[in-house]
């Protein structure tokens, strides 16, 4: 009889592992809403703007970054979690096709009679405010047109919403740059490359913000993972031996 017993003590102990390993991470899931100082400023501008301030349900985000985190856990013990050498020729091979999570839908395709001006992906959103992907047009249009400040609100806004898409945090992190939030942007770069580390150029983006933050050592680390990735990339390899030449002493 003991014997009869063991496999359904065995399973609900696992059950009980998993569901410790979800209430282990839901606290620093629900931190992601939380600490990010110009999430507050960039929801006020969009509410501005006409747009709603919360477009799905937190709850969702916080479940849904914690069931990744929670798989990722388990990779991480069992040792299945790919090298990003691995998975950046994996990419290669299948021309960057690879399905990756919470991956945005493509905005539906437009007519030659649409004006793709701003208050067009404003209306858009405000048909289908729950639809991510038309917040991401906006941001692009936004880049396009050299708005930086604007961009840098909608993806705020969009990582505060889903902070596991690495497409997210690394256009925010090319927007905190380019305004010159050097920090923010070293650790939005950071954010991405964890939940996609298959990107040289993010490497080497993140290189370019510790560099500007003073963090030479951590930035000469950040660019040598970028050309592990792409050994004869040629701006890699220029800016790696710019790095490694000799500072000039100032003399008195």
């Amino acid at each position: 009889m003991p014997y009869q017993i063991l496999p359904n003590i065995i399973f609900i102990f696992s059950v009980l592992g998993i569901l410790l390993i979800i209430l282990r991470h839901l606290p620093e899931a629900a931190s992601l809403q939380k600490n990010q100082p110009l999430a507050a400023a960039a929801e006020k501008k969009l509410i501005e703007k006409g747009l709603p301030a919360q477009a799905i349900s937190k709850i969702k985000v916080v479940l849904a970054t914690t069931v990744m985190r929670s798989w990722n856990f388990i990779l991480e013990a069992k040792d299945l979690k790919p090298h990003a050498a691995a998975g950046y020729k994996m990419k290669k091979i299948f021309g960057g096709r690879l399905p990756l999570f919470n991956k945005p839908a493509s905005p539906q395709p437009q007519t030659l009679h649409e004006v793709k001006n701003e208050q067009y992906y404003l209306d858009t959103i405000k048909v289908q405010p729950k639809n991510l992907s038309n917040y991401d047009a906006l941001g692009k249009f936004y880049l396009e047109k050299e708005s930086l400040n604007d961009a840098r609100d909608i993806y705020q806004y969009l990582v505060n919403h889903q902070p596991s898409n690495p497409d997210y945090q690394a256009r925010l992190a090319y927007c905190l740059y380019q305004t010159k939030y050097y920090q923010q942007a070293a650790e939005g770069y950071k954010k991405s490359l964890a939940l996609d580390s298959t990107q040289p150029n993010r490497y080497y983006n993140l290189s370019l913000s510790l560099q500007a933050c003073g963090k030479h050592e951590e930035s000469e680390d950040a660019l040598k993972k970028a050309l592990e990735l792409e050994p004869h990339n040629p701006k890699f390899l220029q800016a790696m031996a710019k790095m490694k030449q000799p500072k000039l002493k100032v003399r008195d």
